[in-house]
């Protein structure tokens, strides 16, 4: 049986790990975001077997990293600069090429050219990464974003009232919003050996969804109610009178501005619940990152659902129930009881 390792990095403070941090998300060379990344395993008590397993590389490279580190901090991990032909573009073109990747950033044919047009360097598309990566950059995929719809100074505001409704001592401020889980199913991060992805089972069968409605507190605890079918007023409405019910002091309820959230019939119990201690406080318009509970949906999506919750519908149910379970309370809609027997 081999020997458990006794060698491991000294990570010694917060400030050395905010450095190893910062290498590993933006350094420009791969292999030092590797190092980086497998020093701070390491300093969080990961064995060298297991870096080896997660990197696909040497012990003794492993090894040698722990050592670089530990005698010389995290700048130490760097290579050095290796003599090599002078670049092809000079600083001045450099700059011309930064600017080509920031009008074009997922248009590497244009880039080329315009560089050529400009410069009258010929590039060839091996060439360019090598210069994103001098520059910076990194090429992945776009982020999808609502911020120019928004009026800013309406979420400066929300920002503003939210930030003292939590802070009044007297106050419980929770999140609430609704998710929908399909079995067309989602595609998780997750460590794979190198070379090889594993599959994740995905029926794609229509129809067979399950909108989770939830309540999130402060200490990350939740309150989720699962249901079967078109998320309406009347069925927001439904969980609100029973969530009002549960609640031991004044409570504000942040929210988006979805209709079944500002309809007639929802706004008409507004006064009801605030005779019970919960009110409402809805979020300036395109403003998701305001809910915190959203942040929790894409968690529960990408990273605690087990891969094979998307086979079947019982499976996901179940899979659902079980890791919501884990955060709190958790009910079902009558349009799902059946799904249950």
């Amino acid at each position: 049986m081999a020997r458990p390792s006794t060698k491991f990095a000294n990570v010694r403070s917060s400030k050395q790990r905010d450095e190893l941090t910062e290498m590993w998300k933006s350094h420009h060379c791969h292999y030092t975001r590797v190092r980086a990344h497998a020093i701070l395993l390491s300093g969080q008590g990961y064995e060298i077997s297991r870096i080896v397993d997660i990197f696909g590389v040497d012990r003794d490279s492993v090894s040698s990293w722990i050592d670089r580190f530990n005698g010389g901090g995290a700048h130490s991990l760097e290579d050095d600069d290796h003599p090599g032909p002078p670049p092809m573009l000079d600083d001045e073109e450099q700059e011309v090429l930064k600017r080509l990747f920031k009008k074009y950033p997922n248009q590497s044919a244009k880039i080329l050219a315009e560089l050529e047009r400009e410069t009258g360097k010929k590039m060839s598309k091996w060439s360019l990464p090598n210069y994103a990566k001098r520059f910076g950059l990194s090429w992945k995929r776009f982020r999808r974003s609502l911020k120019q719809r928004r009026d800013e100074k309406a979420f400066r505001l929300a920002q503003e009232e939210l930030a003292e409704l939590i802070a009044e001592p007297e106050l419980n401020v929770v999140y609430f919003d609704e998710a929908g889980f399909s079995l067309k199913g989602v595609v998780p991060y997750g460590w794979q050996p190198v070379g090889k992805r594993y599959e994740v089972p995905v029926t794609g069968a229509h129809g067979s969804s399950i909108q989770v409605l939830g309540f999130e507190s402060q200490d990350g605890s939740t309150a989720t109610y699962l249901h079967k079918g078109y998320v309406t007023t009347e069925t927001v409405v439904e969980i609100f009178d029973d969530y009002c019910q549960t609640i031991k002091e004044p409570t504000v309820v942040v929210l988006d501005n979805a209709s079944c959230h500002t309809s007639a019939a929802f706004l008409a119990r507004l006064d009801q619940w605030a005779e019970n201690g919960l009110f409402v406080y809805h979020i300036a318009p395109y403003s998701p990152e305001l809910n915190s509970i959203e942040r929790f949906w894409k968690k529960l999506k990408y990273n605690l659902l087990p891969v094979h919750a998307w086979e079947r519908f019982q499976e996901l149910l179940a899979a659902l129930t079980t890791t919501l379970a884990e955060f709190g309370e958790v009910a079902y809609m009558p349009s799902i009881q059946s799904y249950t027997e």
